[in-house]
Protein backbone atom coordinates (compact mmCIF):
# COMPACT_ATOMS: atom_id res chain seq x y z
CA UNK A 1 0.00 0.00 0.00
CA UNK A 2 2.69 2.44 1.20
CA UNK A 3 4.61 1.68 -2.20
CA UNK A 4 1.09 2.73 -4.24
CA UNK A 5 0.83 6.16 -2.67
CA UNK A 6 4.52 6.91 -3.18
CA UNK A 7 3.83 6.46 -6.74
CA UNK A 8 0.82 8.26 -6.52
CA UNK A 9 2.77 11.09 -4.58
CA UNK A 10 5.65 11.18 -6.59
CA UNK A 11 3.39 11.44 -9.64
CA UNK A 12 1.78 14.68 -8.60
CA UNK A 13 5.46 16.07 -7.80
CA UNK A 14 7.22 14.85 -11.56
CA UNK A 15 4.66 15.22 -13.65
CA UNK A 16 2.70 18.59 -11.93
CA UNK A 17 2.77 20.42 -15.81
CA UNK A 18 0.30 17.88 -16.92
CA UNK A 19 -2.09 17.93 -14.13
CA UNK A 20 -4.21 20.36 -11.71
CA UNK A 21 -1.86 21.32 -8.70
CA UNK A 22 -3.72 22.98 -7.04
CA UNK A 23 -5.90 21.84 -3.73
CA UNK A 24 -9.53 22.20 -4.03
CA UNK A 25 -12.84 21.40 -2.40
CA UNK A 26 -16.08 20.14 -3.84
CA UNK A 27 -18.25 22.53 -2.22
CA UNK A 28 -16.58 25.43 -4.06
CA UNK A 29 -19.83 27.07 -5.07
CA UNK A 30 -20.41 27.77 -1.24
CA UNK A 31 -16.86 29.52 -1.21
CA UNK A 32 -15.56 30.63 -4.87
CA UNK A 33 -13.73 33.14 -3.39
CA UNK A 34 -11.26 30.65 -3.18
CA UNK A 35 -10.23 30.47 -7.15
CA UNK A 36 -11.17 33.80 -8.15
CA UNK A 37 -10.08 36.89 -5.94
CA UNK A 38 -12.38 39.00 -7.87
CA UNK A 39 -14.64 37.37 -5.35
CA UNK A 40 -13.87 39.48 -2.81
CA UNK A 41 -16.11 41.94 -1.49
CA UNK A 42 -19.18 41.02 -3.93
CA UNK A 43 -21.26 40.24 -1.17
CA UNK A 44 -22.90 42.83 1.59
CA UNK A 45 -21.26 41.08 4.75
CA UNK A 46 -17.84 39.16 5.17
CA UNK A 47 -18.22 35.37 5.16
CA UNK A 48 -15.58 33.66 7.48
CA UNK A 49 -14.94 30.00 5.98
CA UNK A 50 -13.53 26.43 6.86
CA UNK A 51 -13.11 23.77 4.86
CA UNK A 52 -11.53 20.91 6.20
CA UNK A 53 -11.72 18.22 3.36
CA UNK A 54 -10.13 14.16 3.26
CA UNK A 55 -9.39 12.88 0.31
CA UNK A 56 -9.85 8.98 -0.58
CA UNK A 57 -10.61 8.39 2.69
CA UNK A 58 -8.54 4.90 4.22
CA UNK A 59 -5.52 5.23 2.21
CA UNK A 60 -2.05 5.98 4.14
CA UNK A 61 -1.14 9.09 3.23
CA UNK A 62 -3.69 10.26 1.27
CA UNK A 63 -4.39 13.85 0.50
CA UNK A 64 -5.89 15.71 3.21
CA UNK A 65 -6.81 19.49 2.57
CA UNK A 66 -7.63 22.62 5.24
CA UNK A 67 -8.67 26.30 3.79
CA UNK A 68 -9.69 29.29 6.09
CA UNK A 69 -10.97 33.00 4.57
CA UNK A 70 -12.49 35.84 4.87
CA UNK A 71 -13.53 38.71 2.71
CA UNK A 72 -15.70 41.68 2.57
CA UNK A 73 -16.28 45.09 1.09
CA UNK A 74 -14.92 48.61 1.91
CA UNK A 75 -17.01 51.22 0.95
CA UNK A 76 -18.94 50.84 -2.51
CA UNK A 77 -16.54 49.79 -4.74
CA UNK A 78 -13.22 48.03 -3.09
CA UNK A 79 -13.68 44.75 -1.76
CA UNK A 80 -10.30 43.35 0.52
CA UNK A 81 -10.19 39.12 1.33
CA UNK A 82 -7.36 36.63 2.38
CA UNK A 83 -7.01 33.23 2.75
CA UNK A 84 -4.41 30.33 4.09
CA UNK A 85 -4.31 26.76 3.07
CA UNK A 86 -2.19 23.47 4.05
CA UNK A 87 -2.57 20.37 1.71
CA UNK A 88 -0.84 17.49 2.58
CA UNK A 89 -0.66 14.48 0.18
CA UNK A 90 1.87 11.49 1.81
CA UNK A 91 5.43 12.50 1.23
CA UNK A 92 4.59 15.99 -0.03
CA UNK A 93 3.39 19.39 1.85
CA UNK A 94 2.06 22.67 0.48
CA UNK A 95 1.13 25.42 2.68
CA UNK A 96 0.17 28.97 1.50
CA UNK A 97 -1.51 32.15 2.00
CA UNK A 98 -3.14 34.51 -0.54
CA UNK A 99 -4.49 38.36 0.20
CA UNK A 100 -6.71 40.46 -2.64
CA UNK A 101 -7.43 43.47 -3.54
CA UNK A 102 -10.41 43.81 -5.83
CA UNK A 103 -12.61 46.66 -7.42
CA UNK A 104 -16.36 46.27 -8.23
CA UNK A 105 -18.36 48.45 -10.73
CA UNK A 106 -21.97 48.90 -10.86
CA UNK A 107 -23.73 47.76 -14.59
CA UNK A 108 -26.63 49.49 -15.30
CA UNK A 109 -29.30 48.89 -12.32
CA UNK A 110 -28.57 45.61 -10.48
CA UNK A 111 -25.51 44.13 -11.91
CA UNK A 112 -21.72 44.20 -10.83
CA UNK A 113 -18.50 43.63 -12.61
CA UNK A 114 -15.67 43.63 -10.74
CA UNK A 115 -11.87 42.96 -11.11
CA UNK A 116 -9.59 41.22 -8.60
CA UNK A 117 -5.92 40.85 -7.83
CA UNK A 118 -4.18 37.98 -5.62
CA UNK A 119 -0.23 38.03 -4.05
CA UNK A 120 -0.02 34.97 -2.57
CA UNK A 121 3.03 33.24 -1.10
CA UNK A 122 3.59 29.10 -1.22
CA UNK A 123 5.70 26.90 1.10
CA UNK A 124 6.29 23.32 -0.67
CA UNK A 125 8.55 20.37 1.20
CA UNK A 126 8.96 17.05 1.13
CA UNK A 127 9.30 14.77 3.94
CA UNK A 128 12.60 12.02 2.85
CA UNK A 129 11.17 10.10 5.61
CA UNK A 130 8.28 9.11 4.09
CA UNK A 131 9.98 7.98 0.48
CA UNK A 132 10.88 4.49 -0.28
CA UNK A 133 13.15 3.41 -2.57
CA UNK A 134 13.99 -0.04 -3.51
CA UNK A 135 17.76 1.35 -3.56
CA UNK A 136 18.58 3.13 -0.89
CA UNK A 137 21.24 4.93 -2.11
CA UNK A 138 19.67 6.21 -4.97
CA UNK A 139 20.80 9.85 -6.72
CA UNK A 140 17.06 10.61 -6.75
CA UNK A 141 16.79 10.44 -2.78
CA UNK A 142 19.97 12.34 -2.16
CA UNK A 143 19.34 14.81 -4.84
CA UNK A 144 15.64 15.83 -3.69
CA UNK A 145 15.28 19.46 -2.29
CA UNK A 146 13.35 19.45 0.59
CA UNK A 147 11.79 22.82 0.77
CA UNK A 148 10.98 25.33 -1.75
CA UNK A 149 9.23 28.72 -0.83
CA UNK A 150 7.55 30.54 -4.12
CA UNK A 151 5.67 34.14 -4.25
CA UNK A 152 3.15 33.97 -6.98
CA UNK A 153 -0.42 35.65 -8.32
CA UNK A 154 -3.79 35.35 -8.88
CA UNK A 155 -6.08 37.50 -11.50
CA UNK A 156 -9.99 37.37 -12.27
CA UNK A 157 -12.84 38.66 -13.28
CA UNK A 158 -16.43 38.63 -11.79
CA UNK A 159 -20.13 39.42 -13.13
CA UNK A 160 -22.64 39.00 -10.42
CA UNK A 161 -26.12 40.18 -10.05
CA UNK A 162 -28.48 38.64 -6.73
CA UNK A 163 -29.29 35.90 -9.07
CA UNK A 164 -26.55 34.61 -11.42
CA UNK A 165 -22.41 34.95 -11.67
CA UNK A 166 -19.41 34.19 -13.85
CA UNK A 167 -16.51 34.49 -13.45
CA UNK A 168 -12.97 34.03 -14.94
CA UNK A 169 -9.37 33.35 -12.60
CA UNK A 170 -6.24 32.63 -13.34
CA UNK A 171 -3.65 31.86 -10.21
CA UNK A 172 0.00 31.10 -10.51
CA UNK A 173 0.27 33.70 -13.00
CA UNK A 174 4.15 33.79 -12.26
CA UNK A 175 4.66 29.78 -13.43
CA UNK A 176 7.29 28.78 -10.77
CA UNK A 177 9.95 26.33 -10.75
CA UNK A 178 10.20 24.10 -7.71
CA UNK A 179 12.49 21.04 -6.67
CA UNK A 180 15.47 21.07 -9.16
CA UNK A 181 16.03 17.42 -10.10
CA UNK A 182 19.27 15.57 -10.51
CA UNK A 183 20.08 16.98 -13.72
CA UNK A 184 18.96 20.32 -12.55
CA UNK A 185 16.93 20.88 -15.24
CA UNK A 186 13.76 21.93 -13.47
CA UNK A 187 10.54 19.96 -14.81
CA UNK A 188 8.39 20.59 -12.00
CA UNK A 189 6.79 23.90 -13.17
CA UNK A 190 3.82 25.81 -11.15
CA UNK A 191 1.63 26.11 -14.32
CA UNK A 192 -1.09 28.75 -15.15
CA UNK A 193 -4.56 27.37 -14.26
CA UNK A 194 -7.83 28.96 -15.90
CA UNK A 195 -10.72 28.69 -13.99
CA UNK A 196 -14.17 29.74 -15.73
CA UNK A 197 -16.99 29.38 -12.91
CA UNK A 198 -20.70 30.38 -12.60
CA UNK A 199 -24.06 29.97 -10.72
CA UNK A 200 -27.79 30.45 -11.40
CA UNK A 201 -30.78 30.78 -8.72
CA UNK A 202 -34.32 29.58 -10.32
CA UNK A 203 -37.28 30.61 -7.86
CA UNK A 204 -39.47 27.86 -8.25
CA UNK A 205 -41.79 29.11 -5.96
CA UNK A 206 -41.72 30.87 -2.13
CA UNK A 207 -40.05 27.78 -0.46
CA UNK A 208 -38.22 26.26 -3.23
CA UNK A 209 -34.92 27.73 -4.86
CA UNK A 210 -33.14 25.75 -7.75
CA UNK A 211 -29.66 26.66 -8.37
CA UNK A 212 -27.46 24.89 -11.05
CA UNK A 213 -23.87 25.78 -11.78
CA UNK A 214 -20.73 24.70 -13.49
CA UNK A 215 -17.01 24.99 -12.80
CA UNK A 216 -13.85 24.65 -15.69
CA UNK A 217 -10.69 24.16 -14.89
CA UNK A 218 -7.85 24.48 -17.79
CA UNK A 219 -3.91 23.19 -17.26
CA UNK A 220 -1.88 23.43 -19.83
CA UNK A 221 -0.60 19.68 -20.69
CA UNK A 222 -3.90 18.41 -19.06
CA UNK A 223 -7.47 17.90 -20.15
CA UNK A 224 -9.85 19.85 -19.33
CA UNK A 225 -12.08 19.23 -16.38
CA UNK A 226 -15.41 20.55 -15.67
CA UNK A 227 -17.85 20.49 -12.48
CA UNK A 228 -21.43 20.57 -13.12
CA UNK A 229 -23.95 21.05 -9.85
CA UNK A 230 -26.96 21.43 -8.92
CA UNK A 231 -28.49 22.02 -5.73
CA UNK A 232 -32.36 22.18 -4.67
CA UNK A 233 -32.85 25.26 -1.34
CA UNK A 234 -35.65 24.96 0.86
CA UNK A 235 -36.97 27.94 2.44
CA UNK A 236 -33.41 29.49 2.32
CA UNK A 237 -32.10 27.42 5.12
CA UNK A 238 -31.75 23.73 4.05
CA UNK A 239 -30.10 22.47 0.42
CA UNK A 240 -29.07 18.93 -1.06
CA UNK A 241 -27.15 18.88 -4.36
CA UNK A 242 -25.47 16.56 -6.65
CA UNK A 243 -21.61 17.21 -8.43
CA UNK A 244 -20.46 15.34 -11.37
CA UNK A 245 -16.47 16.07 -11.61
CA UNK A 246 -16.00 14.57 -15.13
CA UNK A 247 -14.36 11.19 -15.19
CA UNK A 248 -12.92 11.43 -11.73
CA UNK A 249 -16.45 11.56 -9.20
CA UNK A 250 -19.95 12.05 -8.50
CA UNK A 251 -20.54 13.97 -5.31
CA UNK A 252 -23.84 13.71 -2.78
CA UNK A 253 -23.81 17.39 -0.23
CA UNK A 254 -26.43 18.67 2.17
CA UNK A 255 -26.75 21.51 4.51
CA UNK A 256 -28.37 24.02 6.20
CA UNK A 257 -28.20 27.89 7.42
CA UNK A 258 -29.17 28.97 11.16
CA UNK A 259 -28.97 32.22 11.96
CA UNK A 260 -25.90 33.24 11.11
CA UNK A 261 -23.94 30.27 10.17
CA UNK A 262 -23.66 27.76 7.65
CA UNK A 263 -22.98 23.85 7.60
CA UNK A 264 -22.35 21.55 4.70
CA UNK A 265 -21.48 18.07 4.32
CA UNK A 266 -19.89 16.69 1.18
CA UNK A 267 -19.22 12.79 -0.08
CA UNK A 268 -17.11 12.31 -3.02
CA UNK A 269 -18.03 9.04 -4.81
CA UNK A 270 -14.68 8.02 -6.74
CA UNK A 271 -14.98 6.85 -10.12
CA UNK A 272 -11.54 5.99 -10.78
CA UNK A 273 -9.31 2.97 -9.84
CA UNK A 274 -8.71 4.97 -6.15
CA UNK A 275 -11.94 3.59 -5.16
CA UNK A 276 -10.53 -0.24 -5.13
CA UNK A 277 -7.98 1.27 -1.75
CA UNK A 278 -10.15 3.77 -0.67
CA UNK A 279 -13.78 4.66 1.11
CA UNK A 280 -14.28 7.67 -0.98
CA UNK A 281 -13.43 11.65 -0.04
CA UNK A 282 -15.42 13.49 3.33
CA UNK A 283 -15.30 17.54 3.61
CA UNK A 284 -16.93 19.74 5.89
CA UNK A 285 -17.82 23.67 5.26
CA UNK A 286 -18.37 25.70 8.22
CA UNK A 287 -19.59 29.69 7.69
CA UNK A 288 -20.08 32.68 9.37
CA UNK A 289 -21.84 35.34 8.91
CA UNK A 290 -20.59 38.90 9.99
CA UNK A 291 -22.54 42.29 9.15
CA UNK A 292 -26.02 41.26 8.25
CA UNK A 293 -29.02 41.71 10.16
CA UNK A 294 -31.28 39.27 8.66
CA UNK A 295 -30.13 35.79 8.66
CA UNK A 296 -28.40 34.16 6.22
CA UNK A 297 -29.87 32.47 2.74
CA UNK A 298 -28.19 29.36 1.17
CA UNK A 299 -30.23 30.78 -2.02
CA UNK A 300 -28.99 34.29 -2.34
CA UNK A 301 -25.46 35.95 -3.30
CA UNK A 302 -25.80 39.00 -1.54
Amino acid sequence: MKKLLITISLAFMVIGVSAQQLPFTSQYMFNDYLINPAVGGSLNYMPIALSVRSQWAGLEGAPKTQFFSAHSKLGDKIGVGGYVFKDVSGPISEQGIQFSYSYHLKVGDESNLSFGLGGMLFSHSISRSKLKFDEPDDMALNNIQQTAVSPDASFGILYYNENYKVGVSVPQIFQNNLYDNVTNDNQNTLVRHYFVHGEVIFDVSDDFDVAPGLLTKIVSGAPMQFDVNVKGIYQKKYWLGLSYRHEESVVAMLGLAYKKLQFGYSYDFTMTDIKDYSSGTHELYLGLIIGKKEEVSTAKFQ
